[in-house]
C-alpha cells in the first residue's frame, strides 16, 4: 500500500510477489475462512499484493458479487488485473487506486467483507485505518486483518544458531526507525483496534506456514528472495559478523550459498483478526 515493502509477508517484499503469495496461498484460504464470502457477495481486499486473495474471494463470490482490489500502487493494480483476467474473474473484480493514509477508501456501496494481509501497519495511524475500514462494512459485515504472526524459520541448525533471531532484531529496529520516520502514532494491538473500531466478537486466529526440507525449486526461490528482502532491509542493524555471514549464504557465487543446500526449510506462522460489524 505504501513505499516500503511490508514487515512481514509477500507481496513487495520480493521481485516475483505472486510466486511469493503462491508458496503461502494455503495459508491465505485457511485465514480467509471468517469473511465467508459466498455467492452475490460484496468484499474488499485492501492492499491485494499480487491477487491471489482477490482471485479467491473472486471465485466465492461467483459472477453476480464484486471484489474491490485497493491498492495506492497502479502497478500491482495492474498485476492484480492481469491475474483476474488470466483467471476470467475480471468481471467481477473492481479495481480501486487510493492510500490508507488519505482515508478510507471511496467504495460505492457498503460491503459483506474486508480482508487486508500485511498491509495497514503501513499507515501513520492504524486506529484511523482499522475504525475507516470497519466503517465500509455492512450490519453484520466483517472485518479480518492479517498482522504479524510467528518469525520465519528457514535455515539449517548448523548455520541458523542465534542468527535468525538476531536477524529478527535487527529488522525489528529497522522497522521501528521507518515508522518514526514516517511519524507514525503510539500504535496499539490488533484486537484492540478492532473492538476500539465498534466491532464485536473480536477474535484471532493463526495458520500455519510449513515446507519441509528438501524444498522444491519454486519453494525454495521464495525462500531465498524473501531473506535477501528482509537482509537488505535490516542490513544498517546487523553487526559486522552477521552482515558477513548473510553475504555468503545469500550469494549464489559462494560455496556457503543456501540455494545448494537440501536442508533449508520453511517454518512459520501468520495470524488474523476479525470481528463483526454491529450496526
Amino acid at each position: 500500500m505504501l513505499s516500503s515493502p511490508p514487515q512481514h509477508g509477500t507481496g513487495p517484499s520480493t521481485d516475483d510477489p505472486a510466486a511469493a503469495e503462491a508458496v503461502f496461498l494455503d495459508s491465505t484460504l485457511r485465514l480467509l475462512h471468517p469473511l465467508a464470502a459466498g455467492p452475490g457477495g460484496v468484499v474488499a481486499d485492501i492492499g491485494p499484493g499480487a491477487g491471489s486473495a482477490t482471485l479467491a474471494l473472486a471465485a466465492a463470490v461467483g459472477p453476480t458479487g464484486r471484489v474491490y482490489a485497493v491498492d495506492h500502487a497502479p502497478a500491482m493494480l495492474d498485476t492484480v488485473a492481469a491475474a483476474a483476467e488470466s483467471a476470467g474473474v475480471a468481471d467481477r473484480v473492481v479495481l480501486v487506486e487510493h492510500d490508507l493514509d488519505d482515508g478510507p477508501p471511496p467504495l460505492p456501496e457498503r460491503v459483506d467483507g474486508v480482508w487486508s494481509s500485511a498491509c495497514v501497519h503501513h499507515t501513520r495511524d492504524w486506529a484511523a485505518a482499522v475504525a475507516g475500514l470497519a466503517g465500509l462494512l455492512r450490519p453484520g459485515g466483517v472485518l479480518c486483518l492479517v498482522e504479524g504472526g510467528l518469525p520465519t524459520r528457514c535455515l539449517p541448525v548448523d548455520v541458523g544458531m542465534g542468527l535468525e533471531v538476531r536477524l529478527d532484531e535487527a529488522h525489528a529496529r529497522w522497522f521501528a526507525d521507518w515508522a518514526a520516520g514516517r511519524r507514525q502514532t503510539r500504535q496499539r494491538g490488533w484486537a484492540e483496534l478492532l473492538t476500539a473500531a465498534g466491532l464485536v466478537g473480536v477474535r484471532t486466529r493463526s495458520a500455519l506456514v510449513e515446507s519441509p526440507a528438501p524444498l522444491p525449486a519454486d519453494v525454495r526461490a521464495v525462500v531465498l528472495a524473501e531473506l535477501t528482502a528482509r537482509v537488505r532491509r535490516a542490513h544498517p542493524f546487523l553487526s559486522a559478523d552477521d552482515a558477513a555471514t548473510w553475504a555468503r549464504l545469500l550469494d549464489p557465487a559462494a560455496p556457503s550459498w543456501l540455494g545448494l543446500r537440501d536442508d533449508v526449510a520453511l517454518l512459520s506462522a501468520r495470524t488474523s483478526y476479525w470481528g463483526s460489524s454491529a450496526h
